[in-house]
């Protein structure tokens, strides 16, 4: 994902560049992993999504099986107290059932991809929240951005510190080809970065690390470790990410199993269970854009030098902290709906 281009030729003219790719990754985040998942989740808006299919048929072969016993279990409460409010409302699940799962599961998927455009806009709208003069989405942007343009810059700069201290040019003139690296690496990624947050709008915080590049780069990586950790965190971020997505996919193709084990006489219902775990999901995912919002909004008035431990909170200490929070929520929903039908299960008794 983190592709560095560095052009280095000592005594020449040197130049930076970060791969679109690496541009695209840093300053879209999330964003790009969304867009991967949105033409599956429009084959499933308009019914050609083939998993859908295939496990709303397997739905419907259980269903019928289950619906069969419910039919003697149901015939037996008729028998015995006619028309009868409970009678009544024992119909309501199975035609609720047999009315989403039909024509292929169309209004179940319809109303899955609502769920879904809930969550994005939800999610949206947590990362347009201002904090210290910036939004939380262009503190995150900026930040990335400035993480893997110093991350690269460092690693041109320790190329330079291979060159010799001092040298000797064509006319007997000593030169230092070090400093001469340095300079020119500064300028060029001072230059280059300038531009490149014009172009992609990334105008947020005062304290930019670009209005300063000597300050920024004083420190460069000083072994290869250090380097191997940024790109270890950075993969584990996008990753992160790419699963929150492929997750909400992944519930939303299981829903019909979900609705149709709703038809067992058990008293919570599974899909109970299924709500449950798609608000937790929700919750990971708007707990992780707070997180790193307000992380990225703390530090993009003060630019680090070391972007190894910005990528850690990111990588590893936020993704903790989000999950802990969303299965604490799906927990806790889960619990309420139990307790909620045990408590109008006593009240008809």
């Amino acid at each position: 994902m983190f592709r560095y281009l560095l052009a280095q030729a000592p005594g020449e003219n040197q130049g930076l560049t970060i791969s679109p790719e690496t541009l695209n990754a840093a300053i879209n985040g999330a964003e790009m992993f969304v867009n991967t998942f949105e033409r599956d989740w429009e084959e499933l808006t308009n019914g050609t999504s083939p998993i859908f299919t295939a496990v709303v048929a397997i739905s419907m072969l259980i269903g019928v099986v289950l619906v069969s016993f419910w039919s003697f279990h149901w015939y037996q409460m008729f028998s015995e107290e006619g028309f009868s409010t409970s009678v009544i409302s024992e119909v309501a699940m199975p035609l609720l059932v047999i009315l989403l799962l039909t024509n292929n599961g169309a209004l179940l998927a319809k109303g899955t991809v609502g769920l879904r455009n809930t969550t994005v806009t939800l999610n949206k709208r947590v990362l347009e929240i201002t904090r210290n003069g910036v939004t939380l989405k262009d503190a995150i942007r900026t930040v990335n951005f400035d993480q893997s343009f110093t991350f690269a810059t460092q690693v041109a700069l320790q190329n330079c510190e291979k060159l010799d201290e001092t040298d000797v040019d064509t006319d007997g003139t000593e030169y230092s080809p070090r400093k001469n690296c340095i300079d020119r690496t500064i300028a060029t990624a001072r230059e280059e970065a300038l531009k490149i947050r014009r172009e992609r709008g990334l105008n947020a915080g005062s304290g930019n690390t670009w209005l300063n590049p000597e300050k920024a780069f004083k420190e460069t990586i000083n072994n290869a470790i250090q380097g191997i950790v940024f790109v270890i965190f950075s993969g584990l971020t996008a990753a992160f990410q790419y699963i929150v997505q492929l997750s909400f996919l992944l519930v939303a193709y299981i829903a019909p199993i979900f609705l149709v084990l709703s038809l067992l006489p058990v008293s919570t219902k599974a899909i109970y269970g299924w709500l449950s775990g798609w608000l937790g999901l929700t919750m990971v995912l708007v707990s992780y854009s707070i997180i790193v919002g307000i992380s990225a909004s703390s530090i993009v008035n003060s630019p680090s030098t070391d972007p190894i431990l910005s990528q850690l909170i990111i990588a590893i200490l936020s993704p903790i902290l989000a999950v802990a929070i969303g299965i604490g929520t799906g927990m806790a929903v889960f619990t309420a709906f139990s307790s909620g039908i045990k408590f109008a299960a006593g009240i008809r008794r």
